[in-house]
């Protein structure tokens, strides 16, 4: 079975939402580079390989807002 990837979503309060399964959550665009950092530091304290997931979707999600 695979794991589902991470869907990005762009949304109309200029915030974004991630979505992976079940699970997702809504980052405002000024937080961004703040909750990727947060889930690189959960990464490195459970070694669990989905936050690091997260933290390089979160950034590549930031890179088109500033296209």
């Amino acid at each position: 079975m695979t794991e589902p990837s991470i869907e990005i979503e762009y949304l109309d309060d200029g915030a974004i939402r991630l979505r992976k399964g079940a699970w997702s959550d809504k980052v405002p665009r000024s937080q961004i580079e703040r909750w990727a950092d947060h889930y690189e530091l959960k990464h490195r304290n459970n070694s669990n390989a989905g936050y690091l997931e997260m933290a390089r979707a979160l950034r590549e999600a930031r890179a088109k807002f500033l296209l």
